[in-house]
């Protein structure tokens, strides 16, 4: 399928110059039209605007017109009309019918976003299989009283009731004497899962919000932990779950002792003190109730709340991601999610202005995002569930997320990939994709390099984390080629005694894939613009003022296929990265064949619109 000559337009630079209290907006159109109109929504009711013609050149032309931002969100998409037909534009690409306003362009007029974030990478941490203070490998002999320990050189048991219990040792400190690894990696954050006292190794289960769990190292060991982050350069992140609490929380212990005290309000009884709501019917993790005054001054009002207080003095984190975000002030009828992330979002902007909110989301996010709330998704739908379906060839019944059901079944091929890409991030706005994540695995998911068997198949999967819009995430372990069936099974310790084990192919892949979305600012600012995709590849453009970077990843052999120097719009193309058995040459244009799997990523200067 050729996009090439598909009329485009997305939220990056190029095409949107933001003013105060309005944009200019530009949309390219290869071959011109007898008119272009902008559609926005105002009140419930739409109106067209024509556009004008801004720039003509090799038959693009690219037309401009004036948007009037409304408070907090601004959706639009344009009419292209030719020969007495209409084309719709919207963020999933050109239609020839009626189209929904689901997938309208967005623009937020909100406060922007951390300024650091899309220029990073991030590298997850799960704080008991990380590292432990003494590198030893034997079960450890001090342990708490609900724990089942482990040899550091044991699997995973995987999902079951004894995987909460299973418990290695890992500690701040093990976090803090291994962070050069993550330097030499090459990413900027670190993120590591709660590390708050809880009755689980996940730590989900939080039994207090105040402290450090002592079980890794207390609170001077995440002080030292961060203070040696910033020594090399590195951004910390916490992780927060603000829709339950462990039932060991001195909040719901409280609440379950007093049906009149303040924590009482907290949680959601049913029949109080025994029937109460709990996380998807898991009576260890209590739900919070947010129309509680109490508990929004306790978690994100006050200053010294759960929330904001670790994000200011000395020792602050950089930011939260935000534990099953989507389901965060929703029970029934009762729905005040966005309400609560909205609030979450005004009030970590007054005390700390740089810190990231990333809001975890399983499915479709867009929803969720057209208000001033969180600042990005770990965008599972809009990247992880497209990228493994595309590539997964591991062996059956490798488990997708924290589900009973099986990973992604193969696509029909790297176009139906493109297709649910454009697909999932329709409903996003253009900033919270770029301010979201693009992970291949979490804690919570097989890992990526069992889903797909192949080392190469795995580098392609990084390729789009590097080259695609949003920020690329990697959870400990996958830089050297560790697997896991699932979620639980997946929370492999990281071998760092058995370097032999390591896949350096895999590791190198990372280290210069991240290096390069460094290096070239149009793959974490840039517009994105497909060129083409078939059974076994997706070509396409990431272009930020003059940089035009240039992306092809194939998982199998294929035909040439060709874009002409008015497609591509860029001179003088160098060739950054080449993986695999892909032939590029520039003549005039771009020709691109395969013999197998692989992918090359070429740079240029724009010579064209």
């Amino acid at each position: 399928m050729r996009f090439r000559h598909d009329p485009h337009h997305d939220g990056s630079p190029d095409h949107v110059t933001l003013h105060e209290h309005h944009a200019r907006l530009r949309v390219r159109v290869p071959g011109g039209a007898d008119g272009v109109y902008l559609r926005v929504v105002e009140d419930g009711e739409a109106r067209l605007v024509e556009t004008e013609v801004e720039a003509e050149r090799d038959g693009v032309v690219v037309y401009g017109v004036d948007l009037p931002l409304l408070p907090v969100v601004t959706p639009y998409r344009f009419a292209i009309i030719r020969d007495r037909r209409y084309t719709w534009l919207n963020q999933e690409g050109p239609h020839d019918h009626e189209v929904t306003d689901d997938g309208d362009f967005r623009i937020l007029e909100a406060p922007n976003p951390p300024s650091w974030v899309t220029g990073t990478s991030v590298y997850q941490v799960f704080p008991d299989r990380f590292a432990r203070d003494d590198d030893g490998v034997e079960p450890p002999t001090e342990h708490p009283e609900w724990a089942l320990p482990r040899s550091w050189n044991d699997e995973p048991a995987g999902f079951g009731p004894l995987a909460p219990r299973e418990y290695f040792g890992g500690t701040l400190e093990g976090v803090r004497r291994r962070l050069e690894h993550l330097v030499e990696l090459g990413v900027e954050v670190l993120y590591m899962t709660p590390f708050f006292p809880a009755g689980s190794t996940h730590r989900y289960d939080a039994s207090s919000f105040d402290e450090v769990d002592p079980w890794l190292g207390g609170d001077a060991a995440l002080s030292r932990l961060i203070e040696r982050a910033r020594e090399l350069g590195l951004r910390v992140m916490g992780d927060l779950t603000t829709n339950h609490t462990g039932d060991r929380h001195e909040w719901f212990l409280a609440a379950r002792a007093d049906a009149d005290s303040p924590e009482a309000g907290f949680y959601h009884f049913v029949d109080h003190p025994d029937d109460y709501v709990s996380w998807l019917g898991v009576r260890s993790l209590p739900k919070l109730d947010h129309t509680d005054p109490g508990l929004r001054e306790r978690m994100y009002e006050a200053d010294d709340s759960v929330l904001l207080a670790r994000l200011v003095g000395e020792d602050a984190l950089d930011g939260w991601r935000i534990d099953v975000a989507n389901m965060t002030g929703r029970l029934g009828a009762l729905d005040i999610n966005h309400e609560v992330s909205g609030r979450i979002a005004e009030r970590v902007r007054e005390v700390a202005p740089q810190a990231w909110l990333l809001g975890e989301h399983f499915y479709d996010a867009g929803p969720d995002t057209r208000h001033d709330g969180w600042h990005g998704v770990m965008n599972y739908a809009g990247f992880t569930r497209p990228v493994w379906a595309w590539l997964n060839t591991g062996p059956e019944g490798v488990r997708y997320a924290a589900t009973h059901t099986s990973a992604p079944l193969p696509s029909q091929g790297a176009v139906e990939t493109v297709r649910a890409l454009r697909a999932t991030n329709a409903g996003m706005p253009w900033r919270v994709r770029t301010h979201s994540v693009n992970a291949l695995s979490t804690h919570d998911s097989a890992r990526f390099r069992t889903a797909v068997g192949d080392p190469l198949l795995q580098i392609l999967g990084v390729a789009a984390q590097a080259t695609l819009p949003g920020v690329p995430f990697v959870f400990a372990g996958d830089e050297i080629g560790l697997t896991g069936r699932d979620g639980e099974n997946s929370r492999t310790p990281m071998p760092w005694h058995r370097p032999e084990t390591w896949d350096r192919e895999v590791f190198e892949a990372h280290r210069r894939l991240l290096a390069l979305r460094r290096e070239l600012p149009a793959l974490s600012e840039g517009g994105l613009r497909w060129l083409d995709a078939g059974e076994h590849h997706m070509t396409f453009l990431r272009t930020l003022g003059e940089q035009v970077v240039l992306a092809h990843l194939t998982d199998g052999a294929h035909g040439p296929t060709s874009a002409t120097a008015t497609d591509l719009g860029l001179r003088e193309a160098t060739v950054m990265e080449s993986v695999g058995e892909v032939e590029v040459s520039f003549d005039d244009g771009v020709e691109l064949s395969a013999r197998g799997p692989g992918l090359v990523i070429a740079v240029g200067s724009r010579d064209g619109l």
